[in-house]
C-alpha cells in the first residue's frame, strides 16, 4: 500500500501558454470557470465543460494521466456520491426510475470531478510562491476593511508546500507499519479505520513539529508580516493575460447564453 507520487496541488514546471499566464488571470479565471461548471446539470453542459477542460490540459502540455492521479484523493467521495445519489433518486422503484437515478448521480459526479480537476489545474500549472503573490494581490484591496490579504496567500502557500511533504511523510509511516505486521488494507471499514491509527498519531506528531519548525524558523528570520516586505519576482500582466482573460470570458458568456436558450428554451 502506498501513496501516489503525485500529491494533490504538486506544482508541475513545464513551458506552456497556461504557465506563462498571470496567477492573478488564472485565479481570476478559475472561479469565473467553477461558476459556470456547477449550475451545469444536464449532458450537453457537462459535455461542453469536459471539452473544455480537456483542452485547458492540452493547452498546458499536462499528461492526461497525471491530473486523474493528482485527484485520486477524491474518488472516495465521487463513489459515495454516486452511490448516495443512485439510492436517493431510485428509492426502491421500477426500471425507469433506475434509469433516471444512474443518469441523476453519473450528472453528479461528473460535475464533482469537473469541478475538482478544474481546481486541481490551478496549483499543476502555477508555482506556491505566484500562487500565493496572485491571491495576495487579488485580495490587496479588502486590507482597509481590515481582512489580512498577506496573511492569508502566505497559509495557502505554506500549505501547499507541505501537501507532497506530508504524503512522502505519510508514504514512509504506511510502509513501516506495514514491515512490521499491520493490515491495513482487511477487513470492513470500521476495522480499517481503526488499523490507520498507529498512521494517523505519528503523522499528526511529525505535522506539528514541522510547524513549529517552521514557526521558530520564520520567527529567526525576522518575519513580521507583510508591511514594508518587497518581491523578488514582481508581477506583470502581460497581453497574453488580457487576451486569455477576454477569451474566456467570452466563451462563459457564449456557454451561459447556450444553456439559456438552446438548452433550456428560453425566450428573450
Amino acid at each position: 500500500m502506498a501513496f501516489t507520487p503525485i500529491a494533490m496541488g504538486q506544482y508541475v514546471p513545464l513551458k506552456s501558454p497556461v504557465h506563462q499566464l498571470d496567477p492573478r488571470a488564472k485565479l481570476f479565471l478559475l472561479v469565473a470557470v467553477l461558476f459556470a461548471v456547477f449550475p451545469s446539470n444536464d449532458f450537453p453542459s457537462l459535455a461542453l465543460c469536459t471539452l473544455a477542460l480537456f483542452g485547458t490540459v492540452k493547452l498546458a502540455r499536462l499528461p492526461g494521466g497525471m491530473l486523474v492521479r493528482s485527484c485520486r484523493p477524491v474518488l472516495f467521495l465521487a463513489l459515495f456520491t454516486f452511490v448516495f445519489n443512485l439510492l436517493a433518486g431510485w428509492g426502491g422503484g421500477g426500471f425507469s426510475a433506475l434509469l433516471h437515478a444512474l443518469g441523476t448521480a453519473f450528472l453528479a459526479v461528473n460535475r464533482l470531478l469537473l469541478l475538482v480537476f478544474w481546481a486541481v489545474l490551478l496549483p499543476l500549472t502555477t508555482a506556491p510562491l505566484e500562487l500565493a503573490d496572485g491571491m495576495e494581490a487579488l485580495l490587496s484591496p479588502f486590507r482597509r476593511f481590515g481582512f489580512p490579504a498577506h496573511e492569508c496567500a502566505m497559509m495557502m502557500s505554506v500549505a501547499l508546500r507541505f501537501i507532497p511533504l506530508l504524503t512522502e511523510e505519510a508514504d514512509r509511516i504506511v510502509k513501516a507499519q506495514v514491515s512490521r505486521g499491520a493490515r491495513l488494507d482487511q477487513g470492513n471499514l470500521v476495522q480499517r479505520a481503526i488499523a490507520f491509527f498507529p498512521v494517523l498519531i505519528p503523522l499528526f506528531v511529525i505535522i506539528f513539529r514541522r510547524a513549529e519548525e517552521l514557526a521558530l524558523a520564520m520567527e529567526a528570520r525576522g518575519y513580521r508580516g507583510g508591511v514594508g516586505r518587497t518581491r523578488r519576482s514582481p508581477l506583470v500582466w502581460k497581453k497574453s493575460d488580457t487576451g486569455a482573460t477576454i477569451f474566456v470570458m467570452l466563451a462563459i458568456c457564449a456557454f451561459a447564453l447556450f444553456r439559456m436558450f438552446v438548452l433550456h428554451g428560453a425566450t428573450p
